[in-house]
């Protein structure tokens, strides 16, 4: 039983032979003709599609930038500190980043929010690079990071409380006549 016939052109449009350089490819398939072989008719299809598929690397720094919520310069620190790698480079000496880039700048930026360092951020992803898994070492991190925050809250919460005696212990009439004993000023210094 013969199903027939299927024919796709495909023809790529570019304005450069270098397609990095290209923002978008554009594919035009069309669908020449089917027989159906079922009811033995045959049926001419004139219908035409165009798919816009961007090509790796082509996002340029201020895109990228945009759609993360960083600017420019951040995204230069990072490839300094080695937390994004050297992006490829366009004829016009563009920086053109992957779709990776994104995903990974997204990624610093929550880790930052949980309070990672850059530094700890760039030993993860240092891992990851290595085909390691850096969760064991993202666990130490957090662990860290609540000791620290708890001990900063403890000490906080002295300093409240020494910051509430002695404001209340201030002179309430005439401060502007005051005469500030001490260095600076005796009211700061006097505190624990």
């Amino acid at each position: 039983m013969s199903v027939g016939a299927l024919a796709f052109v495909i023809r790529k449009e570019a304005k450069s032979d270098d397609v990095s350089d290209v923002d978008d490819v554009d594919l035009e398939c069309r669908w020449h003709s089917i027989y159906h072989s079922a009811d033995r008719s045959y049926c001419e299809a004139s219908q035409e599609v165009t798919l816009h598929a961007r090509p790796v690397n082509t996002l340029k720094v201020g895109q990228v930038a945009a759609e993360v919520g960083v600017s420019a310069q951040t995204l230069h620190y990072y490839e300094r500190l080695g937390l994004l790698q050297k992006p490829k480079r366009s004829a016009a000496n563009y920086r053109l980043y992957s779709p990776e880039a994104l995903r990974r700048v997204r990624f610093i930026k929550k880790a930052q929010a949980l309070g990672l360092t850059l530094d700890e951020i760039k030993r993860i992803l240092d891992l990851k690079d290595h085909g390691r898994e850096p969760c064991r070492k993202v666990a130490e991190f957090g662990e860290k990071h609540l000791r620290e925050i708890e001990a900063r809250l403890t000490q906080l919460r002295a300093y409240r409380r020494a910051l509430a005696q002695a404001v209340s212990a201030w002179p309430k009439k005439n401060l502007s006549e005051r005469h500030c004993a001490g260095e600076f000023c005796d009211l700061i210094e006097r505190l624990p």
